[in-house]
This record gives C-alpha cells, sequence and structure tokens, in this order.
C-alpha cells in the first residue's frame, strides 16, 4: 500500500518493536476504532488520514469541514440527496443500504456547524439518522477519521475540544507532540517540494482484507490480565479518600473513604490530603466505553506488532493495556487539567504515564493475590482469606472473583 505521510517518530514499544503513527492509526482501522488526529497546520494530519483511505478504495470518502456547510450538503457529499423527496422509511432504508463507505474522513472537523458534527458522529459509528431513527451504513464496518487543531474551538458551539470529542471519538493523538524527525523532514522536502496533499492511490482496495482482521480480532479472547487491568483503571482508579492527614510515608490517617464519580464537580478540590505521589487528585477512571476502546485497542497493537513482526509475538499484556490507556485517555477529559499543568507542565502524556506507571508496579504487588483469585474461581469454592488481601483501591476484585467463581465461565467470555 502506497504511502506518502513519513514519520519514524515512535508512539511507544511493544515486545521490542516500535509502534509509529501509521502502526497507530492501522491498529485504529482493525480496531474499528475512531481517530482523532490533532495538532498544528501542516504538521501531516491529512496526509496520514489520507494514506488510511487508500487502504478502501472508493469505499473510503473524504470531507472537508466548513461552517457554512449544512445537513443538505452533507448527504448530497454521501449520496444521500434523494433523502428529501423519499416517501417512507422503506424508501430511506433502500438508500442508506447503497451507502457502503468504511472509512470516512472528516478534514478540519471543528469548523462543522454542530448539527452536521452531530451527524458526522453517527457516521463514524456506523449509522445515519433521519426523523430520529437510525439507519446502519458501511455493511457493519465503519468507522471515522478526524482532524484539528489542538485549541481549536468548535464552530458555533460552547464546548471545548476535549467535551466535544471524548464521547465519540475513541482514540485521539497528538501529532504535534509525536512529530516526524529532522531525518523525516529531510527525506520529505528532499523528494518533494509540493506543499499539498497527495490523493494518488495505487488503485489496491484492501478493505475486505482489513473487514475480515477486524472480524477475527473482536472474536479473539481477551486475556484475563487486561480484563483485571481494566477493572483497576474503571474501578480501582475510581477509589479515593477525603480528609484526614499525611502520616508517614505519605499514607493518609483518618480520612474517609470515597468514590470520585459520586464527589462529581468536587473532584478533585475536595481531595487536599492524598498520599504523596499518588493519582487520586490528578485522574478520573475510565467509563465502562473508554474501557471497552482500550481494551480494543490493545488488542489491535498486538495484533499490530506480529504484522510487524511477521510471526506470533509474545506482547506483554500489562504493556499493551497501559500504553493503548495512555492513547485512549490522554484528550477523553479524565485528567485534571490544574495538576497536569502544575506537576507536569500541561504534557497530558506524560501525566498518564505516571499512572502507569502506579497501575504496573500495583498490579504487580497483587500479581499473586490475582493468581490465586483465578485458581479460587476456577475451583467454585469462595475462600474469604483469599477475597480480603483485596482492600483499598483493590477492593472491586471482590466483587470480580465472588461473581467468577459462582458463575459458568472464570474468564467472563
Amino acid at each position: 500500500m502506497k504511502q506518502t505521510y513519513k514519520n519514524s517518530t515512535p508512539l511507544m514499544q511493544l515486545a521490542g518493536y516500535p509502534v509509529g503513527m501509521h502502526d497507530m492509526a492501522r491498529a485504529c482501522l482493525l480496531g474499528r476504532l475512531n481517530l482523532g488526529l490533532w495538532g498544528d497546520t501542516g504538521s501531516g494530519k491529512t496526509q496520514l488520514a489520507r494514506d488510511m483511505m487508500a487502504h478502501f478504495g472508493d469505499k473510503a470518502t473524504f470531507i472537508l469541514g466548513r461552517n457554512d456547510m449544512d445537513t443538505r450538503e452533507l448527504f448530497q457529499q454521501i449520496n444521500l440527496e434523494k433523502l428529501r423527496t423519499a416517501k417512507s422509511s422503506a424508501d430511506v432504508k433502500e438508500l442508506t443500504d447503497k451507502i457502503d463507505y468504511h472509512l470516512i474522513v472528516v478534514d478540519e472537523l471543528p469548523n462543522c456547524v454542530p448539527a452536521v458534527r452531530a451527524q458526522l458522529f453517527n457516521l463514524f459509528d456506523g449509522f445515519v439518522e433521519i426523523n430520529g431513527r437510525a439507519y446502519p451504513i458501511g455493511k457493519g464496518y465503519s468507522m471515522g477519521i478526524a482532524t484539528g487543531n489542538i485549541g481549536q474551538k468548535f464552530t458555533e458551539s460552547s464546548n471545548d475540544l476535549g467535551r466535544a470529542l471524548k464521547d465519540r471519538m475513541h482514540v485521539i493523538v497528538d501529532t504535534d507532540y509525536f512529530a516526524p524527525s529532522a531525518s523525516d523532514a529531510l527525506e520529505i522536502l528532499a523528494g518533494d517540494t509540493n506543499p499539498r496533499v497527495n490523493f494518488d492511490t495505487d488503485g489496491t482496495d484492501s478493505s475486505e482484507d482489513i473487514i475480515k482482521r477486524h472480524n477475527t480480532l473482536v472474536q479473539k479472547e481477551i486475556p484475563f490480565e487486561k480484563l483485571v487491568l481494566a477493572g483497576y483503571l474503571t474501578h480501582g482508579l475510581d477509589y479515593c479518600m477525603i480528609g484526614g492527614k499525611a502520616g508517614a510515608k505519605g499514607a493518609v490517617q483518618g480520612g474517609t473513604v470515597s468514590s470520585k464519580r459520586k464527589l462529581k464537580d468536587s473532584w478533585p478540590a475536595v481531595i487536599t490530603n492524598h498520599a504523596q505521589g499518588s493519582d487520586e487528585a490528578l485522574v478520573f477512571p475510565l467509563s465502562t466505553r473508554a474501557a471497552k476502546s482500550t481494551l480494543r485497542l490493545s488488542q489491535a497493537l498486538d495484533s499490530v506488532v506480529e504484522e510487524k513482526a511477521g510471526k506470533n509475538v509474545e506482547v506483554d499484556p500489562i504493556e499493551s493495556m497501559l500504553n493503548a490507556y495512555k492513547f485512549v485517555g490522554a484528550y477523553s477529559g479524565i485528567l485534571s487539567e490544574a495538576a497536569v499543568d502544575a506537576v507536569y507542565s500541561g504534557d497530558k502524556y506524560k501525566a498518564l504515564e505516571a499512572v502507569a506507571q502506579l497501575a504496573r508496579t500495583q498490579y504487580a504487588q497483587q500479581e499473586v493475590n490475582i493468581r490465586d483469585g483465578l485458581d479460587m474461581a476456577l475451583s467454585k469454592k469462595l475462600d474469604e482469606k483469599i477475597l480480603n488481601r483485596f482492600t483499598g483501591r483493590w477492593g472491586f476484585m471482590k466483587d470480580v472473583l465472588v461473581h467468577l467463581t459462582q458463575g459458568d465461565n472464570p474468564h467472563g467470555n
């Protein structure tokens, strides 16, 4: 597949292999995860998105976000202009059934007015909404890639970037943070001085292969370690202490156990005596939807690494999950902006790396207990001594293990 965008800067290392921007974008294709590419103008976002379009031939479409576009024009661009004359829901379904776009790229998404943006997000999720009813498109596979500038405000909207995107974009990457290296720039400039986006393609349509690999991916069993870590990120990180005093080695004494979700807007201000080095006032727990995105991205990244290696490789499930977590979470609104600014100079990736590092340590400390808990579940005999090992932010494991012990499948699949 022809690739014009050049960037050798790694986003991460998995199983000894560097994972770059093209790899991340491809992981999103395999996982059917909507991808946001946010960065300065001219940084290559559109070209990377265009490279991804080349995988789908004529089953991909490109839309330039403009503030004067209305839903009528949008429907014309996606071949739904006849909706205005449709006589019945059957007519609408017949029209939408013909839309087989698997990838929709929207350049400069923030320029779109709210009504257009809402329909675009629906298209990203694989349906179009007409008169309050959802009609599927893309024959079961449709996703979106959107570009925009970090800090850019949405047209005719009071919502900031993070709030508007976090519900519908599964992965957002700051392309400035992972900018091409100096050698990449030299190769780019020496090879072609045309400043325009290259829309040339070699004519290859690999959409069937991508969809087949996607279907295989979603059927693949998720390692138990990843599911446990997903529980930690959704429930363990919800645990916090209110009040009390910092005692020896930063431990909080005399505080009250609480939930960040229950604190709502009073988080993180109400947490004044959190333990030294703690993430209690730094990060909010993942939503269930974001946890699903993290699991899916982790599985897709594993697949991409295997593809790069040309063979089966053993990817550490914890390392894979925590790397996926950084790219799902960085711009999802889970971080305390004040804490990130004060402690990490505004660097969201460094902040989440700190959270990930603590999670690695926490998991390592609980690994024996988790293994014993799984053995208990397999034996179908509850053991209170094992359950009582899980305290504090790991208290959620008690409920998990009781459920698995009393259920039919200890892996929960």
